[in-house]
């Protein structure tokens, strides 16, 4: 069976890989040359069912992306105000001037979908008279709905690839709505009650996630805090919580079991086990649904299941082969797991356990206790080392000593009386629960200045961009836990430090010059790029409800590639364009800024040169604060031979300006003016310029129809190569010695279907 099971999961896992899901004719011949092959071929019979398996997973995989990716909202409902009929199942998400509502839409335009589709959707400054959405209830909405994609570049975080996790098959935004019917669901009704205790407990966000999944009520610096210290993990409802639930009403129910079978009667009659077990099953199924059935509670409950089947059939079955089954298990009910990060920290937090069972002998001695608790968290730690430089951007170095510490404070104290206040707040005993989640919350309060004092230290976070590349990391770790003698693992960390000290000198004289423009929405945000350091021109926008393109995507895009920016542009004083100054200036203290008041003014006739970069200042002819679209910063980078125009948001006025002064615009490539705007890139400009190749840094969702299809058809008729960052994310131009090249690495036409473009 688990041989069958993993021939299985490679076929699934294989369907990871595809370009586009296999269609049903490719499957069907694919399995009809199989049993063919096993009919008239005897080598192949005795693997027929290992084959049939493989195809199996491999239908299940294809099957499922198929069906996500089924278009249950048509194009003609995208981009524009449609009115829709949603009910809301997700708590709805509430900051001031801002909420975030998930539901299920059957309905658009009076039309009834095909199959139910989900969508997320923003309702920004709501009416003071309303109150937010309630799970349950069901809305009548009219909003502007847009494809479910994020922004791609190197480093950042890929949302699109959360949304296809998360099943969301549209995004979208809320111009009005009202009221239809239903009443608050049982989870809502509970969240309801405990959100009543919000003042009265400094710890409210994190006793919120820990008893109902929820992390709205999770401040941004308490989420990092618990991030950078590798505490993450116990403010969410995971396989940890859920396990000690269960062990904890498995171990009271055995105990009133015994008592209730004091008569030889009922012992004779009753099997404590199986009711334990029931109970336990009963209960752990109510926390997932007070966690709303998250992907990561059902995960947890799944493998819990599990076991005790194998306990109750008194099945003698290796931890691996439980931990095989549970992971089919699992995909069998959420197919589209593995795009999601906590499926992986899950299944490889288990794996390093049972690995550490099957390989290590048992601490024997004093303190061993804490001796095996400290050896399970540095394994743990050293093994979570390539998926916490993935997502989270770095390791923790101190996460074995604070989980060694804060861990069994949560599992035995503030976790129990948590769900102790909870259960008392469902039988409306409010002044009980009240006293009971003060007294859970003691503990964390006071280390939370020690945590805060941890997080904010540079010397305890290990950033990923010193680590290597991932896969560096990866082949590190597997050697380090691989059963041979402790003079080739030592000789294995001796290479790899030697390779990452090789690899930084490499890149230190690297001569390429690498011209960024990433994906940034709505925006313009570009990196230019030669050994260690950048250049940058322009920083995206900046949000008035909290962040900015600097801090998701420039940041961790010179992170990954260990710039540090030396020069900075700012085209004019749009917040598509400078709104991450303050983050980048505050990161960077030295770096040298020009133009729209930072820095020194742009004005044309300013000249520089950067490593092999020449730039030239051309508009405007005087000094102003580049605050309206004709006075931008209009800059033309020179690299030997070859030569790019960025000419901000100017229009035509600034564009016959440019010529009529005899401004040298000619250029091997142009980033379109205005994103693509029709008020800019006349034909006489373009022909002026001549560039080979033009570049849109544009949303994919923008209300104002960039680029402009005028702008195509110029582009079209003068033979001008079109790319654009809303379809592929961020745009890579290389210049070598004589020669330069384009490359969009997160294109979805170069990767798997999941990363296709919506």
């Amino acid at each position: 069976m688990d041989r069958w099971l993993c021939a299985a999961l490679i076929g699934y896992a294989l369907t990871f890989t595809f370009s586009k899901p296999m269609t049903i004719q490719q499957w069907l011949l694919l399995t009809t040359l199989v049993a063919v092959l096993s009919w008239r071929r005897f080598g192949i019979r005795r693997y027929t069912s290992v084959l049939g398996c493989v195809l199996c997973g491999i239908a299940w995989g294809s099957g499922n992306a198929y069906l996500h990716q089924i278009t249950l909202i048509t194009g003609d409902n995208l981009g524009k105000t449609v009115p829709l009929m949603m009910t809301v199942t997700e708590i709805t998400q509430t900051q001031p001037d801002f909420w975030r509502i998930q539901g299920t839409v059957n309905n658009i335009q009076n039309q009834r979908l095909s199959m139910p589709a989900t969508v997320r959707l923003s309702w920004y400054e709501p009416p003071t008279q309303i109150s937010p959405p309630q799970a349950g209830t069901t809305w009548q909405f009219q909003a502007r709905l847009k494809a479910p994609q994020g922004v791609r570049n190197d480093g950042g975080f890929l949302y699109h690839r959360y949304l296809t996790g998360q099943k969301i098959h549209a995004l979208g935004s809320i111009r009005s709505g009202s009221f239809v019917a239903g009443e608050p669901n049982y989870r809502q009704q509970v969240y309801n009650q405990l959100a009543a205790f919000e003042k009265n407990l400094s710890q409210f966000g994190i006793l919120q996630a820990l008893t109902l999944g929820e992390r709205q009520a999770l401040a941004a610096e308490q989420w990092q805090t618990y991030q950078r210290t590798g505490l993450a993990h116990l403010i969410a409802i995971s396989g940890l919580h859920l396990t000690l639930v269960a062990a904890g009403v498995l171990w009271l129910s055995r105990k009133s079991m015994r008592y209730y079978a004091r008569s030889r009667s009922r012992r004779e009659t009753t099997n404590s086990w199986v009711w334990a077990t029931c109970i336990a099953l009963t209960v752990t199924f109510f926390y997932a649904g007070l966690a709303g059935f998250a992907t990561a509670t059902i995960r947890a409950f799944v493998m819990f299941s599990v076991v005790i089947i194998h306990k109750y059939f008194a099945l003698h079955t290796p931890s691996s082969r439980v931990l095989l089954r549970a992971v089919a298990v699992v995909i069998l009910v959420y197919p589209l797991a593995p795009l999601q990060s906590g499926f992986w920290l899950s299944v490889v937090a288990v794996a390093t356990i049972l690995l550490m069972n099957w390989r290590w002998p048992i601490i024997q001695g004093r303190w061993r206790g804490v001796r095996a608790l400290w050896r399970l968290e540095l394994t743990l730690t050293f093994a979570m080392w390539p998926l916490t430089a993935m997502w989270f951007g770095g390791l923790p170095i101190l996460a074995p000593l604070t989980n060694l510490v804060v861990v069994p404070i949560v599992t035995f104290w503030v976790l129990p009386l948590s769900l102790l206040g909870l259960f008392s707040l469902v039988v409306n005993a409010e002044t009980i629960s009240l006293w009971l989640f003060r007294i859970a919350e003691l503990p964390l309060s006071y280390a939370e200045p020690i945590l805060n004092y941890l997080a904010n230290s540079s010397w305890q976070w290990l950033p990923a961009h010193l680590t290597g590349p991932i896969i560096s990391v990866v082949v590190l770790v597997l050697t380090w836990v691989w059963p041979w003698h402790w003079r080739y693992k030592i000789s294995c960390i001796a290479v790899f430090c030697l390779g990452l000290v090789i690899r930084y000198q490499l890149h230190q004289y690297d001569t390429q010059v690498k011209f960024h423009i990433l994906d940034v929405d709505q925006g313009s945000a570009i990196v230019i790029a030669q050994a260690d350091e950048a250049v940058i021109v322009d920083t995206g926008a900046n949000w008035e409800l909290g962040g900015n393109m600097a801090e998701r995507v420039i940041l961790p895009f010179l992170q990954q590639h260990h710039l540090t920016p030396v020069y900075g542009f700012v085209s004019h004083t749009d917040n598509d364009h400078q709104g991450g100054v303050a983050t980048i200036a505050a990161r960077f203290p030295a770096l040298r800024w020009f133009g729209s008041g930072h820095g020194l003014p742009c004005v044309a006739g300013q000249t520089g040169q950067w490593r092999r970069v020449a730039w030239q200042v051309l508009h405007p002819r005087r000094v102003t604060n580049n605050e309206h679209n004709d006075d931008s910063c209009v800059l033309k980078f020179m690299i030997g031979e070859s030569s790019v125009l960025v000419p901000g948001d100017i229009t035509k006025r600034a564009e016959r300006s440019l010529l009529a002064h005899i401004a040298p615009v000619q250029a091997d490539i142009l980033v379109l003016a205005h994103h693509g705007s029709n008020s800019s890139s006349e034909n006489y400009f373009l022909q002026a310029v001549s560039p080979y190749l033009a570049i849109a840094s544009r949303g994919r969702n923008n209300a104002y129809g960039m680029v402009a299809e005028q702008v195509k058809q110029r582009l079209e008729a003068l033979s001008i190569r079109l790319v654009d960052t809303a379809r592929g994310g961020q745009i890579t131009v290389t210049f070598d010695q004589q020669k330069w090249w384009i490359d969009q690495p997160w294109a979805g036409t170069n990767r798997a279907w999941f990363d296709a473009d919506n």
